[in-house]
């Protein structure tokens, strides 16, 4: 039997989510104990760690930060393969989406420069994104997005191979 290689599920929210909320919907989601779960501030990883043993591993270990643009929030979650087997990167994006009430960036097969968009419903969407100044922005989508009506419908982006 093959085991699953460790991943990494990172992407942008539309929400800044207080670490709190965001470690709870981590432990519920990956059904995991306290002690498997790191989450915190990308600016004070080592600070957070300084008396963590160094040989301790975590199943999942989250950081996060706000950002400016379209999205208030990037977050990056390193996971065990078995982790990835309960739940995958699209299931969990929905899963995200779905329990902070935002939409979520994120991608991995999408043609260069493409990426999907898990709205709140669950629904999937193919954007177009640009870094202006540090802060990621969108410029098109294949259907709206709640709260973005500036941005340019365009379902040809789901043609793009």
């Amino acid at each position: 039997m093959t085991e699953t290689r460790a991943t990494g599920y990172d992407g942008l929210s539309s929400r800044l989510v207080p670490e709190a909320e965001l470690r709870e919907f981590l432990l519920d989601c990956f059904g995991i104990a306290e002690h498997e779960l790191f989450v915190g501030h990308a600016d004070r990883v080592a600070e957070d760690l300084r008396d963590v043993p160094q040989d301790v591993v975590f199943a999942a270990f989250c950081t996060y930060q706000q950002v400016h643009g379209h999205f208030a929030m990037h977050f990056d979650v390193g996971i065990e393969g078995r982790l990835a087997d309960r739940v995958g990167r699209g299931e969990f994006a929905a899963r995200f989406a779905a329990h902070f009430g935002a939409y979520v960036l994120h991608g991995t097969t999408e043609p260069p420069g493409l990426w999907t968009v898990t709205l709140a419903d669950g629904s999937r969407l193919r954007a177009a994104m640009e870094e202006e100044d540090d802060r990621p922005v969108l410029h098109a989508a294949t259907a709206p997005i709640p709260g973005l009506p500036e941005i340019r419908v365009d379902e040809g982006l789901w043609r793009i191979r």
